[in-house]
């Protein structure tokens, strides 16, 4: 990971030392000191690397996803207004009070039911909206969550493509926001996660023609891992896509015996049939990826 590492400076000897303050004479000399003694041992130091995870939440038929890198957290999407108190409980359980950013993928109530009561009792330093004047959908309390996150201080923004921000050592990009798709699905503002080598690639509840679209434009959408379109459903992820994403893990937000038959056993195959490994909330609960620099570690509640 390049960015954020913190070096511990291992004790020295007094030979050590007295080499050190010879160098930082010299520089001192020609007013080239640097900035920190790390850049001095780079090359010898134990990098202590911080915590960074992806733990998409159990929220039954609807989307939430903690995104962690260090002391920096972002959301993307709050799933049902019914959980809250759940959302809410899960990040004071992991010591965050505060959001550096929330993203909402897009405008439908299991994505963002629960955006009010998280904005009231959460500060968030940033707000990322998909176009309000693109949706058929009432804005009511996408309106209302921008005037919470106004009040403690934070700021919205209208997400675009190309757009880029960073949570810790995680890099997010916004590949696709299709405002101009007839279906809301289609809108869904779909992003890329990149720390160190690995690559989480968030799809909303995208489907085929959002999936065309990314394709068509040549955006490199591979992936290490890949968060399925719309619960799992036999409109999203089709086998063109999974195979331009090629991710080795998946994982899958559904509600227990959901009416839909999310997620549809034409995707599970498809999941199958490419050896990828997958995760399902309805089964698993809370999935979580444990990032490090050579591994991802994936933990389950369930």
């Amino acid at each position: 990971m390049k960015k954020g590492i913190n070096f511990k400076i291992k004790a020295l000897t007094v030979a050590l030392s007295a080499a050190v303050m010879l160098i930082i004479g010299i520089l001192s000399a020609f007013g080239n000191v640097p900035h920190s003694l790390n850049a001095l041992f780079a090359d010898s130091a134990d990098i202590t690397e911080q915590t960074a995870y992806v733990e998409m939440f159990d929220v039954g038929q609807g989307d939430s996803i903690l995104i962690v890198s260090g002391d920096k957290s972002a959301l993307i999407d709050t799933g049902i207004k019914s959980y809250s108190d759940n959302i809410y409980n899960k990040l004071r359980d992991k010591g965050i009070k505060k959001l550096d950013f929330l993203l909402i993928t897009h405008n439908h109530s299991d994505h963002m039911g629960g955006i009010v009561e998280l904005t009231n009792d959460t500060r968030v330093k940033n707000l990322i909206l998909p176009d309000l004047k693109k949706t058929d959908e009432k804005t009511d309390k996408l309106q209302s969550a921008i005037e919470n996150v106004k009040s403690k201080g934070g700021k919205y923004y209208i997400a675009s493509q190309g757009m880029v921000f960073n949570i810790g050592d995680f890099e997010m990009t916004v590949l696709g926001c299709y405002y101009d798709e007839q279906d809301e699905n289609d809108r869904s503002i779909i992003t890329m996660a990149k720390i160190g080598k690995w690559k989480f690639l968030f799809t909303g509840d995208a489907g085929e023609s959002a999936e065309k679209r990314l394709m068509a434009e040549h955006i490199n959408i591979d992936c290490d891992v890949l968060k399925l379109g719309h619960h799992g459903s036999m409109y999203s992820s089709s086998e063109e896509f999974i195979e331009a994403c090629s991710p080795s893990l998946a994982m899958i937000s559904c509600g227990m015996g959901n009416r839909y038959s999310h997620p549809h056993d034409v995707v599970l195959l498809r999941l199958q049939e490419a050896g990828i490994k997958f995760w399902r909330t309805d089964l698993n609960g809370d999935i979580t990826f444990n990032i490090t620099e050579k591994d991802i570690e994936v933990s389950t509640e369930k």
